[in-house]
């Protein structure tokens, strides 16, 4: 969970701001192409990159822990899951302060 005042159009701001830094990639003209001489190019930032790997990552991860939900659960039910105020806190702190350096 992140609680920060970022939204989506700081994270489109963000990979915007790094299309300053591209790579160009040159391909053989096909036949059918561009007259010859002249080469299709793309560019692909390196922070385009980046989030192409995350993407690929959190694709990778479960949504849900089906096992610690049943443990969760399981507590709930038994009546012995018990949260100190002060663990909350801390991840809450913690959790702000990684969103504003990330």
């Amino acid at each position: 969970m992140n609680i920060s005042d970022k939204g989506q159009i700081n994270d489109l701001a963000g990979l915007l701001s790094g299309l300053n830094d591209v790579q160009r990639v040159s391909s053989k003209p096909k036949e059918t192409a561009a007259p010859k001489g002249r080469e299709d190019q793309v560019q692909i930032s390196t922070r385009a990159k980046e989030f192409q790997h995350l993407s690929e990552l959190v694709a990778q991860t479960p949504d849900v822990r089906a096992d610690k939900v049943q443990k969760i659960q399981a507590a709930l039910k038994s009546g012995s899951y018990n949260v100190r105020g002060e663990q909350v806190a801390d991840k809450l702190i913690g959790n702000t302060v990684l969103d504003a350096i990330l």
